[in-house]
């Protein structure tokens, strides 16, 4: 295919956006992660994919399997797998027979300290997918373990194993950063949980989560701790229309004060002061012009080419410095002329055709192709043509409105000639009439 690659840098939008880069802050995390919501690109990290304990962090998943199997309206009865916790575990305090809706639950493990809803939901949802009704507590729990499992690994998160619902410390119960940014960013993205995630209080609970209420932007979603997995941190911001998530693993207390708040502002602050959703493409623009070689006699000799479809990626401005762009077009449509073998497009081409692609490529990796096309018709040049274009030029010499004050100025011509014969001819007749009289036929 013929290449043309084109500066096109007047459609790229930066001008609004700041001219500062921010370097990577200081994060005193063990392993960290910040990644876009929608798109999943991730903005910055460090040992993103070593294994760690997630802690109560687990319970994200849980409550997407909890969205995911119960139902909106339905109640589910608490038993006595709340009591199947060891002695000092975070619990929210639910009581046998105490009934809990769908959202409830959730809340009581994203907002609450919540092990013991987490048992709950693992019990409901390992009978209710098993079809056992009567499933003992400790099957139920390696049942929806594996339910865990087998629903991490469809969400990405393909370094990770899940040995209970809550993650209380077990030594084969493990994530990552990356891993549970990709969890995270499912359960952001239900809105039921998203909402429930940014709520302060759960009955006695403040939110364990003290970026909510304390960083303006914070939208979620849940804590983790345990003496072996220290302090963990999943959390969500959202600003100006950007929306971050970031996994902070066994951040330290230092001078007695936690480090994984600190973590993950500094985190949202570099996303949201380097990173934006940037126009590389509007709608319908006017990308260029090119000759026409041997057009049609009367054609204006170029065509304009166009994008039908915008396009918007998520960058800094780093990255939007290094983006390369590039114009491709179908070899039907371009050959080389000329001493200099210039590109020209070849007639024929009709009006709204797809005559090439426009892609944009950052490092290597392309960000998207989208097809372009061609402004109006572009005849072929051929004797047909040729005869038509001096007909057309005849009939706009001689039929067209500019030609009126012509055919007047010729027809005034043609009657006064008309008029001046007619006076003429008179002239010679009463000539002739005349010498007649003096005549005598013998």
């Amino acid at each position: 295919m013929r290449i043309l690659r084109v500066a096109i840098g007047f459609i790229l939008c930066v001008a609004f956006f700041p001219a500062v880069i921010y370097a990577t802050p200081e994060i005193h995390a063990e392993a960290y992660i910040l990644i876009e919501k929608h798109s999943g690109r991730i903005l910055a990290e460090h040992e993103a994919h070593r294994r760690m304990f997630p802690a109560a962090t687990s319970m994200i998943l849980t409550a997407i399997l909890a969205y995911e199997h119960i139902g909106a309206d339905e109640i589910i009865v608490v038993g006595n797998e709340i009591t199947a916790l060891p002695d000092g575990s975070a619990r929210t305090g639910h009581e046998i027979g105490e009934e809990l809706g769908l959202e409830d639950l959730i809340r009581s493990m994203l907002v609450g300290r919540g092990l013991d809803a987490a048992n709950t939901v693992a019990l409901t949802v390992a009978r209710r997918v098993s079809g056992d009704e009567d499933m003992a507590f400790a099957q139920a729990q390696s049942f929806f373990a594996n339910l865990m499992n087998e629903r991490a690994r469809a969400l990405g998160a393909e370094n990770s194993r899940f040995m209970n619902p809550h993650g209380y410390h077990h030594g084969n119960h493990f994530s990552t950063a990356y891993d549970l940014a990709q969890i995270s960013r499912h359960a952001m993205n239900v809105a039921t949980i998203a909402e429930i995630a940014a709520e302060g209080r759960f009955r006695q609970f403040a939110n364990a989560n003290e970026l909510i209420g304390q960083y303006a932007y914070a939208t979620g979603i849940r804590t983790g701790f345990t003496n072996r997995a220290g302090e963990s941190l999943a959390a969500a911001a959202s600003r100006g229309g950007v929306d971050l998530i970031a996994i902070t693993l066994n951040s330290p207390i230092i001078d007695d004060a936690p480090t994984r708040w600190q973590d993950a502002i500094s985190l949202f602050e570099y996303g949201f002061e380097n990173y934006a959703t940037r126009a590389l493409l509007a709608p319908d623009t006017i990308l260029g012009q090119m000759y026409v070689e041997n057009p049609r006699l009367g054609d204006i000799g170029y065509l304009e080419f166009y994008n039908a479809i915008g396009r918007e990626y998520f960058l800094s401005l780093r990255e939007l410095a290094r983006i390369q762009t590039y114009i491709e077009f179908l070899p039907q449509f371009v050959a080389y002329y000329g001493e200099e073998s210039e590109l020209h497009f070849v007639a024929p081409i009709e009006e709204g055709e797809k005559i090439g692609t426009i892609s944009h490529i950052l490092d290597g990796e392309t960000l998207y192709i989208t097809n372009l096309y061609a402004a109006r018709h572009v005849p072929i040049r051929d004797t047909s043509s040729d005869i038509d274009y001096h007909m057309e030029r005849i009939r706009q010499i001689f039929f067209s409105r500019a030609s009126v004050p012509y055919w007047i100025a010729a027809l005034s011509v043609l009657a006064l000639l008309f008029i001046a014969a007619i006076l003429i001819r008179n002239r010679i007749r009463q000539r002739k009439a005349k010498q007649g009289k003096y005549k005598m036929k013998l």
